[in-house]
């Protein structure tokens, strides 16, 4: 998807004037150690956004105001290809559960019993919310699939009858099919896109899983994303959910060696809310290592 100078600016100036007005954090850090002051500052760092040319302003990035930023067009391009280089090394990221995960494989079962759990209370809350049915063929979704682990671990099981996987790295996507197995497999679409280029059909899903993958989206582009899987939201129960890592102290962590940004979960919701939709059950994950950032599950449908 393409977009204008305005649209980028003013998503973050009004996520930005949203965390401000309700006392939340708006600075934060990079894996460098670098202090950026506002959302602002971090977005310019990276070339995302570009002083307007008619800015007279000084260079610091901190005192740049958001009406004098928009889109840097080739900064987005150098992003994406920041990470798609970092995904499509095997060095760097081997096509195993223990690559998808970084080194974490040890949590990944402890990962999906509580996601399942998380999928099978929301469903008791929300009737309309199908696995399974006679009438039509439940579909579900994982965004930036990697090899599939969510797909074999968890929606396949639960009965959805077909999954698409979307990953925008073809190495790893190629191992999808033989790590979820031949016969699970014929139930599933690869779909080699990145997620700032997906577009979901309407009415089409009745899960929409996306974990641990939000943080290589531009925010601009994360809401555009949340606003296109909300129309493909199978009605009148389907469910967006989201499953990253978030911070508690800052509202964002910039990681400059894969173009990632952790957010804080106040800075992460208000992006689901520039985008129409509202939480409809949420969970923190229990039971992960200390080490590990704190991970919310939401469920999201469209704020009507």
């Amino acid at each position: 998807m393409s977009h204008g100078a305005d649209q980028n600016a003013v998503i973050v100036k009004a996520v930005q004037d949203d965390l401000s007005e309700s006392k939340q954090e708006i600075h934060g850090s990079d894996s460098n150690g670098k202090k950026y002051k506002t959302i602002t500052a971090m977005w310019l760092s990276q070339g995302v956004l570009q002083k307007a040319s008619s800015s007279k302003r000084s260079n610091s990035e901190d005192e740049i105001k958001n009406d004098e930023v928009g889109l840097c067009k080739s900064g987005r391009r150098e992003w994406y290809s920041k990470s798609r280089d970092y995904w499509d090394d095997e060095d760097t990221c081997p096509a195993t559960v223990n690559g998808m995960l970084g080194g974490f494989a040890s949590i990944s079962n402890i990962d999906l019993a509580a996601s399942k759990q998380f999928l099978l209370d929301l469903a008791s809350i929300r009737p309309a919310l199908t696995f399974q049915s006679k009438e039509y063929t439940t579909c579900a979704v994982e965004c930036g699939a990697g090899i599939g682990r969510v797909t074999k671990g968890l929606l396949l099981p639960l009965g959805l009858g077909r999954c698409d996987l979307v990953e925008s790295s073809s190495r790893l996507l190629s191992q999808a099919p033989s790590y979820i197995g031949d016969a699970p497999s014929s139930q599933c679409r690869f779909l080699c896109v990145g997620l700032q280029d997906f577009e979901p059909k309407e009415n089409t899903y009745d899960i929409i899983w996306i974990q641990w993958v939000i943080g290589y989206l531009t925010d601009a582009d994360c809401v555009d994303l949340f606003r296109r899987c909300g129309s493909s939201l199978r009605q009148p129960g389907g469910v967006i959910c989201i499953k990253d890592n978030t911070c508690t102290e800052e509202a964002f962590i910039l990681d400059v060696d894969d173009a990632s940004v952790t957010r804080s979960l106040p800075y992460l919701l208000n992006l689901t809310k520039q985008a129409g939709l509202k939480v409809v059950f949420q969970r923190m994950q229990e039971d992960f290592p200390e080490d590990i950032f704190p991970v919310p599950m939401i469920a999201l449908d469209v704020d009507r």
